[in-house]
C-alpha cells in the first residue's frame, strides 16, 4: 500500500513537471513572436510573468502532494511536526527550481517563430494543466482515506490538515492553469492581428498598397486612398507598388510624379527615371512631333520621344513638314540644308511655296523662287530682271557686269537692262528659254539661237508687228497677222502670204514655241535631249526648216554668244 501511495505521488509530480515544461515551450514561442512587434518588451514580460505564476503553482501541488505522504508515514505529532518543516524547505526550493525552469525556457525561445505555434503549445499547455490538476485532486483525496484508517487521532488530524491543503493547492493550480492559457492564447492573437498590413505602406523606397496583408497582382490604374493621406486619387500600381516616372499603359507613355505617384496633370518637360528627358503633355502622356514649350516649338521623335539632336527635315504629326535645327527647336527664315538655302515662313513655320522677296532673320532681303530656294543670278520679277550675287545672294544695285554673255546693268534699285542692243533683246527671252525647258524639254540654248536667227534679234516685221520670234503660223489665241514670207522649193526661194501667231510679248513667243515642238509628233526625239549639237541636228532632219545649213547657223550662233551657260542656269 506504501509503495503504490508513493507511486502515485511520484507520477503526479510527474505529470506537473510535464505541464510546467510545456507551458515554458509555450511562453518561448510567445516571447520569439512579440520580439518582432512594436511593444516587444512589455508583451514578453507579461506572458513570462503568467508562465512562472504557473509554474509555481504546478511545483505547489507537487510539494503538497510530498506533505501529505510524509504525514501518512508518520505516527505521531512530532513526526507530523518534523515533516511539516522539511515540506516547507522543500517547497521553496521547488519554487525556486521552477522559477529557474521558467527562465531557462525562456532563454530557448528564439526555437520558436511564429504566433501560430506560440498559441498552439498555449493551448496544448492549459489542457494538459486542467488534466493534471484533476487528477491530482483525486490523488490527494486517496492519500487523504488511507492516512484516516492507519495511525492516531493526531495522525488523522494532520492528514486531514494535509489532505485539505493539497486539494486547495490543486483547486487553485487548475483555475490558474486555465487563466494562463487563456491570458496566452489572447496575447498571441493580438500581437497576429497587429502585425496584418493594410493600406499604404512605404518600403523599399516606394508605396506598397496592401488589404489584409496581401497585395493585388498584375499592373492596374485604380482609384485608392490617397498616399498623402486625404481623400482618394488614382495610381498606376504593379502587384501592389506604385509606380512613378515614364510608364506604359494602354499602347501610351504616361509620367507620374515621383514625390506625389500621380499621372501629371500638366504640360512640362521631366526628366524619366533613366535620365532622359521627355515632354509631357496636360493629360499625362508623353508627347511626341512638334510640340510647343515657352513660345518656341520642338520636334520630338514618334519612336524615340526624345528631342531631336541633328538638324533634319521632318514631316510633323498633321503631316506637314518643317526644318528642325540641331537643339530640336523648329526653323524659320533662311536655313540652309543640303547645299542650298531655303526660306521658311516665320508664321506658318513652312517652306515658301511661290516666289517672292523676303527678309531674312538677320535683316537682308532674298529672292525665294517658287521651290522655297534662295535664288541667285539672273531673275524675273514683276516685269523687270534683278541680278542676284551667287555667293552674297543679295540683290546687285549700281553695276555693270556680264551674265551669261549678257552684257548688263544694274541701276540704285537693282533693275537690269542690257547695255547693247542684241544684250536688250537676249534679256527680254532669257526667262522664257528657261521655263520652255522646264515645261517642255526644250534646251535654252537652242531656244535662243532660233530667236537670234529668225527674228534677226527681235528686228524683223512679224517680230516687231506681232512678237512673234519663229515665224510660227496660225493664230495664238485667236490673234494673228498676214505677212509675206519667203518659201525654199525645187526651184529656189519664192513668197507666199500666210497668217502668223500675234503674241502679247517675246515671253508668250518663246514659251508657245516650245509648246509647238512639243505637241507635233515629228519632234518628240528632240525633247529633253542635253546636247545643243544634238537637238540642231534633229531639227533639221525633222523638217523644222527648208536651209539645208539650218543646223550649223544655230551652232555657230550658240558658241559665239556662249549660250551653252543658259543650259546651266536651267539645271540642264
Amino acid at each position: 500500500m506504501e509503495s503504490k501511495k508513493h507511486y502515485k505521488l511520484y507520477k503526479s509530480g510527474k505529470q506537473w513537471k510535464t505541464l510546467a515544461i510545456t507551458a515554458a515551450v509555450a511562453v518561448a514561442g510567445v516571447v520569439s513572436l512579440n520580439n518582432v512587434t512594436a511593444n516587444a518588451d512589455v508583451t514578453s514580460s507579461a506572458v513570462a510573468t503568467v508562465a512562472v505564476a504557473q509554474t509555481s503553482s504546478a511545483s505547489s501541488v507537487v510539494l503538497e502532494s510530498s506533505t501529505s505522504a510524509v504525514a501518512t508515514s508518520s505516527t505521531s505529532e512530532a513526526s507530523a511536526a518534523a515533516s511539516s518543516a522539511v515540506v516547507s524547505s522543500s517547497a521553496s526550493s521547488s519554487v525556486t527550481s521552477a522559477t529557474s525552469s521558467v527562465v531557462d525556457a525562456a532563454s530557448a525561445s528564439t526555437v520558436a517563430s511564429s504566433a501560430d505555434t506560440a498559441a498552439t503549445s498555449a493551448t496544448s499547455s492549459s489542457e494538459v494543466s486542467v488534466t493534471s490538476a484533476s487528477s491530482e485532486v483525486s490523488t490527494v483525496s486517496d492519500s487523504s482515506s488511507v492516512a484516516t484508517s492507519t495511525t492516531s487521532l493526531t495522525s488523522q488530524s494532520t492528514e486531514s490538515a494535509t489532505s485539505d491543503s493539497a486539494n486547495s493547492s490543486a483547486t487553485s493550480t487548475q483555475d490558474s492553469s486555465v487563466t494562463s492559457a487563456e491570458v496566452v492564447t489572447r496575447e498571441v492573437a493580438a500581437v497576429a492581428t497587429s502585425s496584418t498590413k493594410n493600406g499604404w505602406v512605404s518600403e523599399n523606397g516606394t508605396y506598397t498598397y496592401y488589404t489584409n496583408g496581401k497585395v493585388a497582382s498584375g499592373e492596374n490604374y485604380s482609384y485608392l486612398p490617397s498616399i498623402s493621406g486625404t481623400g482618394y486619387n488614382w495610381y498606376l500600381v504593379k502587384d501592389g507598388v506604385a509606380l512613378s516616372g515614364v510608364q506604359k499603359w494602354y499602347g501610351s507613355y504616361y509620367y507620374f510624379d515621383p514625390t506625389t505617384y500621380l499621372k501629371l496633370d500638366h504640360q512640362d518637360y521631366v526628366k524619366s527615371q533613366w535620365g532622359d528627358w521627355y515632354m509631357v503633355g496636360s493629360d499625362g502622356i508623353v508627347q511626341s512631333g512638334v510640340q510647343k514649350w515657352y513660345g518656341k516649338y520642338y520636334y520630338f521623335d514618334p519612336v524615340t520621344y526624345l528631342k531631336l539632336d541633328h538638324q533634319d527635315y521632318v514631316k510633323s504629326q498633321w503631316g506637314l513638314w518643317y526644318m528642325v535645327g540641331s537643339d530640336g527647336i523648329v526653323q524659320s527664315g533662311v536655313q540652309k540644308w543640303y547645299g542650298k538655302y531655303y526660306y521658311f515662313d516665320p508664321v506658318t513655320y513652312l517652306k515658301l511655296d511661290h516666289q517672292d522677296y523676303v527678309k531674312s532673320q538677320w535683316g537682308d532681303w532674298y529672292m525665294v523662287g517658287s521651290d522655297g530656294i534662295v535664288q541667285s543670278g539672273l531673275v524675273q520679277w514683276y516685269g523687270h530682271y534683278y541680278y542676284f550675287n551667287p555667293v552674297t545672294y543679295l540683290k546687285a544695285t549700281n553695276t555693270t557686269f556680264s551674265y551669261n554673255g549678257i552684257s548688263l546693268t544694274a541701276d540704285n534699285t537693282g533693275i537690269i537692262t542690257g547695255t547693247t542692243t542684241s544684250s536688250q533683246f537676249l534679256l527680254k527671252i532669257y526667262q522664257a528659254t528657261l521655263d520652255g525647258w522646264k515645261e517642255y524639254g526644250v534646251l535654252p540654248s537652242v531656244t535662243a539661237a532660233q530667236a537670234i536667227l529668225e527674228s534677226g534679234w527681235g528686228q524683223s516685221a512679224l517680230a516687231t508687228e506681232a512678237n512673234n520670234l519663229f515665224g510660227i503660223k496660225g493664230s495664238y489665241n485667236g490673234q494673228y497677222v498676214i505677212m509675206s514670207t519667203a518659201e525654199y522649193g525645187s526651184g529656189g526661194y519664192y513668197y507666199v502670204n500666210a497668217e502668223f501667231r500675234k503674241y502679247p510679248s517675246f515671253y508668250e513667243s518663246v514659251v508657245d514655241h516650245g509648246y509647238f515642238l512639243y505637241s507635233n509628233s515629228r519632234y518628240s526625239n528632240l525633247l529633253h535631249q542635253t546636247s545643243y549639237a544634238t537637238v540642231t541636228s534633229l531639227l533639221q532632219s525633222d523638217g523644222y526648216a527648208t536651209s539645208p545649213t539650218y543646223a550649223s547657223s544655230l551652232n555657230n550662233v550658240i558658241t559665239t554668244y556662249g549660250l551653252q551657260s543658259w543650259d546651266t542656269a536651267a539645271g540642264v
